[in-house]
């Protein structure tokens, strides 16, 4: 098989198979055979016509045909080896010539990728501190989780859960109607308008009372936007909230915690934990951002479609929880698809050269992230105090978007403690920066576990 090779810009390349005969001759065979078990020759039985009488009856083109998805995987296969490319996809194929048979394929070949000397920024860490009144504020928090209600036969007051029926009228109109709605009589409260808890304060049970109250001009129902209606209120019932004692007892029932010492402990290291991974996040965000400015990359346009693919995916899901549609977002805004696109192209741009700057910085700085740590990232954002999540934990464990996501957040934070590592020395650095001057740093991109990576695979 001759192969010739040309490179075209942004990473792509076309090879170029002439097939001879003696190489193509096993696929006509099979092609002949299939084709004789399914069409009638005449002067022989199904199956049975030789293999020239098939290729003289059905033309040579119709066998190439038959075997074509076999035949091309093997001369793509061939063409590859020769050629010495590594392509990351195959985005054509097409037969350029019959005579002798001449196979074209187009591909999309790893990126190049040409850092700068990012090791000479200055990385500096923030002592991540817990405050005593941070782990008080999420015992309040679990106080207020884990209260109970009782019913109780008074008047309302501020604070207490009520089921009550609503009717308001609005020039003898009835403009809203609610029944048996369970309503929580806070002072901030601004449903169904404000001070309509304070209203409702110190009505006992069982009483119905009225009362005008003038809705905000912002308000959702036009009807009521702007208008002072008359509300009648029914109060069926109350439930006042009681709230447990910060101590042993609310440790015992947050999972099992043995005492309120364990458990401040454990939520003093939640706390830490989770300050300490947002400060590297935001720190990688930021470096990522910076190195990219200043790193050279050429890559193929399948990574940015992919990511106007995903982009585009997510608009939908979103329209689709407001029951909106693609179709009529875009007919409201007075957009085309291919305005959107443009709209996107620019952030799917960045997105993708910072994750193949991260995935040539886990390369160079030979980074690795194991599935345990994985795991125990899933573990610290899931767990609250010792409730049961294993359900919600399976579920992103299980998720391979969550996982790289979470796999690319771990490189992120590496990346930044091993730079932050170096910065803390400067003999170090600056011998570290020297030697990684020295690096040829355009080397293709090896198979690192980043989000660009699944456009590769598609």
């Amino acid at each position: 098989m001759e192969v010739t090779t040309k490179q075209l810009e942004n990473r792509q390349a076309i090879l170029t198979a002439k097939v001879e005969d003696e190489w193509l001759d096993p696929f006509l065979r099979t092609a002949s055979r299939s084709l004789a078990t399914r069409f009638e020759i005449p002067g022989f039985r199904k199956g049975k016509a030789p293999h020239q009488v098939v290729v003289q009856r059905m033309g040579k083109e119709a066998l190439v045909r038959e075997v074509i998805d076999d035949l091309g995987r093997a001369a793509y296969d061939e063409a590859v080896e020769e050629s010495g490319l590594e392509p990351i996809r195959l985005e054509d194929f097409e037969i350029a010539e019959w005579a002798p048979l001449t196979l074209r394929m187009t591909v999309s070949l790893k990126p190049i990728i040409e850092l700068g000397d990012y090791r000479s920024q200055p990385v500096e860490l923030e002592e991540v501190e817990v405050k005593d009144e941070d782990a008080e504020a999420v015992l309040r928090d679990l106080q207020e989780r884990y209260a109970e209600r009782v019913s109780v036969d008074r008047p309302a007051a501020l604070g207490d859960f009520a089921l009550l029926d609503v009717e308001g009228s609005l020039e003898g109109r009835v403009v809203l109607q609610l029944e048996q709605q369970e309503y929580e009589l806070r002072a901030d409260a601004d449903f169904p308008v404000g001070e309509f808890a304070e209203k409702l304060a110190g009505v006992p049970v069982g009483e119905q009372v009225s009362f005008d109250l003038t809705f905000p001009d912002d308000y959702e129902d036009e009807d009521l936007a702007g208008h002072e209606a008359t509300l009648r209120v029914h109060l069926h019932s109350l439930q006042e909230k009681v709230l447990p004692e910060i101590d042993d007892e609310l440790a015992k029932m947050v999972a099992g915690f043995g005492s309120l010492e364990e458990l401040t402990e454990k939520i003093r290291e939640d706390l830490y934990l989770h300050r300490d991974a947002e400060l590297k996040d935001q720190l990688a965000e930021e470096l990522l951002g910076s190195v990219a400015e200043e790193t050279q990359v050429d890559s193929p346009p399948l990574f940015v479609d992919a990511e106007l693919e995903t982009m585009v995916r997510m608009l939908v899901r979103d329209l689709q929880e407001q029951g909106l549609t693609l179709e009529g977002y875009l007919k409201t805004s007075g957009r085309t698809i291919e305005n959107l696109l443009d709209e996107f192209r620019p952030t799917a741009e960045k997105r993708v050269k910072e994750s193949l700057v991260l995935s040539k910085l886990v390369e160079v700085e030979d980074i690795e992230v194991e599935d345990a740590e994985i795991e125990e990232e899933v573990a610290r954002i899931t767990d609250a105090y010792g409730q049961d999540t294993e359900g919600l934990r399976d579920a992103l464990l299980s998720n391979e978007h969550v996982r790289e996501d979470i796999r690319n957040r771990l490189y992120g934070r590496k990346i930044v403690e091993r730079l932050a590592e170096l910065s803390s020395l400067p003999e170090a650095t600056e011998e570290a920066s020297v030697a990684a001057q020295g690096e040829e740093y355009q080397s293709e991109v090896e198979d690192k576990p980043v989000s660009v990576d699944e456009a590769a695979s598609q």
